[in-house]
C-alpha cells in the first residue's frame, strides 16, 4: 500500500487534498483521509511523512500550524496522538519540509522559511520532542534558532540569525515570487544527507553538523531517499543516484538511464525493490521494477503529489 501527501490548500473547501491518501498497488485510491483526528488541528499542505516503530509522524507545513504530528494506528486508519513538535516549541520550525530520524534517540527537521535543519532529541515514548543544543561546529558566539543543526547561508529571514558561509550553510533564493530554500533530507551511514536546492546539491554533515561534502551539481533536487546503500534523489525530470560512501565526502550522482518523470518529487521502495516516483506537474505516479523497467500502474491523483510511503 503506497501513503500519499499532497500539497493541499483550502483545506475548508478541500479537505481531502490535506489529508494522507492511500493507494493498493494497481494505483487505486483506498481512502483520502487516512489520518482521523478530532478537528482541533488544521490539516493544510501536509508534507514529509515517516513511519518509525509504532508511530507515523506527518510534517503539517502550513504557515499556521508549522508542525510534525504523532499518529498511531494500522492498515488506513490513524489516530491523532499529539503534536511531535511545532513552531511553538521550538522556535525556527517554520514552514517545516521533511524530516528523518538518525536510530540514536534524535530527530531532524528541515524548515523552508528559515532555511534551516533542526536537531531534536525524542522523549522515550517517541510522542514528543525538544531543541538539542546546537550543532558544535556553530560559532559559539552566534545567535541561532534554538536545535539548529545546519545553518542557513543567508541570516535575516524573519529575524536576525548568525549566517553561516556556504557550502556548509544552506544557500537561500529569495528573488521572483517563488523561494527556494533547504528541501528533503535522509540520515545514513552515520551522517545527514540534505537537499540545497538553490545551491543545486546534496551536502552531507556529520554528527556534530561539520560539512563533509557535496555532490554534483544537480537541477532542482528536492527529495532524497535510500535504498540498499544508494542515495536516491528526484531533481527536475530525473532521478539520480550514487552509492554511499563508507567516508562521507564529495560524492556524484548519475541519473538513471531511462527513468524520465516530469517535475520528479516523492520517491519509495518497496521490500522486492520496486521504485514508485511521483509527477508533481503530471498528478500522477509512476512504478518501476527492480531493474527500474517502467511498469503498468495507473494512479491518477486529485492534487499535485509531495511526498510517498511504501507501507
Amino acid at each position: 500500500m503506497l501513503f500519499v501527501t499532497l500539497h493541499g490548500g483550502k483545506p475548508q473547501t478541500d479537505p481531502h487534498k490535506n489529508n494522507v491518501h492511500a493507494h493498493d498497488k494497481h494505483g487505486k485510491r483506498i481512502t483520502s483521509s487516512v489520518l482521523r483526528d478530532s478537528g482541533e488541528i488544521l490539516l493544510d499542505e501536509l508534507r514529509g511523512i515517516y513511519r518509525a516503530g509504532k508511530y507515523l509522524y506527518v510534517v503539517n507545513g502550513n504557515r499556521k500550524e508549522n508542525s510534525v504530528l504523532c499518529y498511531k494506528g494500522s492498515d488506513t486508519r490513524y489516530k491523532l496522538i499529539s503534536t511531535f513538535v511545532s513552531l511553538k516549541t521550538c522556535k525556527g520550525i517554520e514552514h517545516p519540509f521533511d524530516m528523518t530520524f538518525d536510530g540514536t534517540g534524535y530527530c531532524y527537521v528541515s524548515s523552508q522559511d528559515t532555511n534551516i535543519v533542526t536537531r531534536l532529541k525524542v522523549s522515550a515514548d517517541g510522542t514528543s520532542a525538544t531543541p538539542a543544543p546546537q550543532a558544535p561546529v556553530l560559532p559559539p558566539n552566534g545567535k541561532f534558532y534554538p536545535g539548529t543543526f545546519v545553518a542557513s547561508s543567508v541570516g535575516n529571514l524573519g529575524s536576525m540569525i548568525t549566517p553561516v558561509k556556504a557550502p556548509a550553510g544552506l544557500e537561500y533564493s529569495g528573488s521572483g515570487e517563488n523561494k527556494h530554500s533547504v528541501r528533503g533530507l535522509v540520515w545514513a551511514n552515520n551522517a545527514l544527507y540534505v537537499a540545497d536546492e538553490p545551491a543545486g546539491r546534496v551536502k552531507v554533515y556529520d554528527k556534530d553538523g561539520k560539512f563533509l561534502g557535496q555532490s554534483n551539481g544537480l537541477q532542482s533536487p528536492v527529495h532524497l531517499v535510500v535504498w540498499k546503500g544508494s542515495l536516491y534523489v528526484s531533481a527536475g525530470d530525473a532521478v539520480l543516484t550514487a552509492q554511499l560512501p563508507s567516508f562521507p565526502g564529495d560524492f556524484t550522482l548519475s541519473p538513471i538511464e531511462g527513468v524520465k518523470v516530469k517535475n520528479a518529487c516523492g520517491m519509495a521502495f518497496t521490500k522486492s525493490g520496486r521504485l514508485y516516483i511521483a509527477s508533481r506537474s503530471e498528478n500522477n505516479i509512476l512504478k518501476f521494477d527492480s531493474d527500474f523497467k517502467l511498469m503498468k500502474f495507473e494512479c491518477k491523483l486529485a492534487d499535485n503529489p509531495e511526498f510517498l510511503l511504501h507501507v
